[in-house]
């Protein structure tokens, strides 16, 4: 398995006298495995992935409704990567970073001159990180919008991509649209709902989050209650303008990437 996700092994739901079936679930990724000399240590993009899958993993375990299909199953494929992209700002954040990041021989905190250049950096290669984003959500709904049954799909894919990212195709007979793995992991016709969700998931980090405090139990609790125990059973927009008090907007989104200049 050369990726990372979450799957559901039982959904939660209410029986029929009264008590509940708890959810449950497992995540599957690909960590560094311990040597003869060294334990399993985690890069620091091995921590943002690891809370990003614990991120569905909450979404699925916190969600409270009466049938299963509710929990994970129904929630809005433009909304279902948000709890989990949320997530991973922990990981930017010093005041978490001191508390795990340690040498695993000295036992000592990562230093915190480390942890600012990590964050300054943090936006490096973010304009071809989000380019790259918006063709293969744009190449998505081109292919699922096709109504041309001789589509050349390794033409559209390469000129696709260097129209948006910049980037010219390498082999002229490679088929990159093969390499695409989320349109066979049911994010077909819905991939742009990781970008979508990254407006819904700063918002919701800067707006309330940033704003109380990370460790603002106060906030966890109301996060918990309008975002994630809901599951799929309301509508996500219903469940943001709860939790934020406002409408979702894409400010917090532009500064996290650079563009609030």
């Amino acid at each position: 398995f050369n990726h990372a996700c979450v799957n559901q092994i039982r959904g939660g739901f209410e029986k029929d006298d009264g008590s509940r079936e708890y959810p449950a679930a497992v995540m599957l990724a690909n960590f560094p495995k311990p040597t003869s000399t060294a334990p399993a240590l985690l890069k620091h993009d091995d921590v943002l992935t690891l809370l990003h899958e614990f991120g569905h993993v909450f979404h699925h375990l916190c969600s409270k409704t009466r049938w299963a299909y509710f929990q994970l199953d129904s929630v809005q494929m433009d909304f279902i990567e948000a709890p989990s992209q949320m997530l991973e700002n922990w990981g930017w954040e010093p005041s978490v970073l001191r508390r795990f990041a340690v040498h695993h021989k000295t036992g000592k905190p990562i230093p915190e001159e480390l942890v600012a250049r990590m964050v300054a950096a943090k936006n490096e290669g973010a304009g071809l990180f989000n380019l790259r984003q918006a063709f293969f959500g744009l190449f998505d709904m081109a292919i699922h919008n096709t109504t041309d049954p001789n589509v050349d799909i390794r033409t559209l894919y390469k000129t696709m991509r260097q129209e948006i990212t910049r980037f010219a195709g390498g082999n002229a007979n490679a088929c990159g649209a093969a390499t695409f793995g989320h349109m066979m992991g049911g994010y077909d016709a819905g991939y742009y709902g990781y970008q979508w969700a990254k407006v819904f998931s700063a918002d919701m980090y800067a707006s309330r989050f940033l704003k109380d405090g990370v460790d603002s139990q106060q906030t966890g609790l109301a996060y918990r209650r309008e975002i994630l125990k809901p599951g799929g059973s309301r509508d996500a927009s219903v469940s943001l303008e709860k939790f934020l008090g406002r409408k979702p907007n894409n400010d917090a989104f532009l500064k996290s990437i650079g563009l609030d200049q």
